[in-house]
């Protein structure tokens, strides 16, 4: 292997795997231990861990605690790589200044033979890239690049460049209607954003990872929600009265942001509706991760008055032990679950036990997803209080949502 500071020797013409590879991907180990600690402890990992893993390959140093590792068709099934680094990256101690010590390390590891679109090393090399770009924002040890992965990392950048450039007119929102399931009355809406960019009408999927890989979701979120409160004192409460909510999606990333329970207070004021109209939802999966700062953020919206609510219940963690700890006033089971509850009966019976803890601790229940008379059935019998769904309306456009 050459040099692995990288001075010496040259990575292969086109080499088998490409692998990269970050080191103390969060800074615990800067935090802890100091910069220049933490970048003698990769370079001791480097050394000791994997020299001896692919004594054929190439190993190129990009920064402090960055690599590149080419990989050889002699180094042998690059899954044994993966595998061995990860065991001793987790376990394997780094003897600094007297101490032992451990490093996280992320990878994203490209193999020739699984892309074949990929024509030269150089490209190997972006694919690797890619691979780690969505390990560390997905937060996962490694990640093995697809056809998909680099295409999907461009177009990413490119609609990052876009929404850079766009304007709030640009970003509007859709309704969709939520119901009483026992007689399908409208009590409230969704707002779903929707970027109108030249001839298309773009779904968050399209567009939100990069906005909020780019921060750009915190400008786009702030005009959303205000639009989504305006709409509530107007055409909403004037189609459905005015016990009638909006819900408002919050990301992670909006969770973090200092001003987020300021910014709703001041929309709320100017709007006159009353605070408990305005439903927040948080994903399940996000407020797990986030744990005390999305706690924080939560808890002063509930202050504010707002109605909090999470979504997609089921599709992430499954895990119950935050409705106790926070202030959760609404739970919204996954699509994923309510679409088997009608000839599923584990499915049936996890979301029969969501409904006996809503009913229990006070909370709202609502099925999301549901699509056929047969759905709504199983909804009702389970007793969930509101259902949302195709069955009910599609997102529509406000010039046209709240005509009944």
């Amino acid at each position: 292997m050459s040099d692995p500071d990288g001075c010496g020797g040259h990575p292969p013409v086109f080499a088998a795997t490409v692998i990269a590879l970050c080191t103390d991907p969060c800074h615990r180990a800067a935090t802890a231990y100091g910069h220049a600690t933490s970048t003698m402890m990769a370079q001791r990992f480097v050394e000791e861990v994997l020299t001896p893993l692919c004594p054929h390959g190439s190993l190129e140093r990009r920064s402090d605690r960055e690599w590149l590792v080419s990989l050889s068709p002699q180094d042998g099934d690059p899954e044994f790589f993966v595998r061995a680094s990860r065991v001793r990256c987790g376990a394997h101690p780094v003897h600094i200044d007297g101490k032992t010590t451990f490093l996280d390390v992320c990878m994203g590891v490209a193999v020739r033979d699984e892309l074949p679109e990929v024509v030269n090393h150089d490209d190997l090399v972006r694919c690797a890239d890619a691979a780690l770009s969505f390990a560390l924002t997905r937060q996962r040890q490694v990640v093995f690049a697809d056809d998909e992965m680099l295409p999907l990392v461009r177009e990413q950048v490119e609609i990052a460049n876009r929404l850079a450039a766009a304007q709030p007119e640009e970003f509007r929102l859709h309704y969709q209607p939520i119901v009483r399931s026992d007689d399908r009355r409208p009590v409230g809406f969704e707002s779903l954003l929707r970027w109108y960019v030249e001839a298309e009408v773009l779904t968050p999927a399209s567009f939100l990872p990069a906005a909020q890989a780019t921060s750009l979701i915190l400008p786009i979120g702030q005009h959303a929600s205000g639009m989504a409160i305006r709409a509530l004192a107007g055409p909403i409460t004037s189609a459905c009265g005015d016990t009638a909510f909006v819900s408002i999606n919050l990301s992670a990333q909006q969770l973090w942001a200092d001003d987020i329970v300021a910014h709703f207070g001041e929309l709320i004021a100017a709007s006159g509706v009353a605070s408990h109209r305005v439903w927040i939802e948080v994903r399940e999966d996000e407020v797990i991760k986030l744990g005390s700062a999305a706690a924080h953020a939560i808890e002063g919206l509930d202050e504010l008055g707002c109605t909090i609510c999470i979504d997609d219940l089921g599709a992430g963690y499954s895990a119950l032990r935050y409705v106790r700890d926070l202030p959760v006033d609404v739970v919204k089971v996954d699509r994923s679950l309510i679409g088997g509850i009608a000839d599923d009966e584990s499915d049936r019976a996890v979301v029969r036990a969501i409904c006996d803890m809503a009913r229990a601790t006070g909370m709202t229940s609502l099925a999301e997803g549901v699509e056929t008379e047969e759905m709504l059935c199983a909804v009702v019998d389970l007793g969930f209080d509101l259902a949302q769904g195709y069955l009910f309306g599609k997102p529509q456009p406000a010039s046209s949502a709240f005509e009944w």
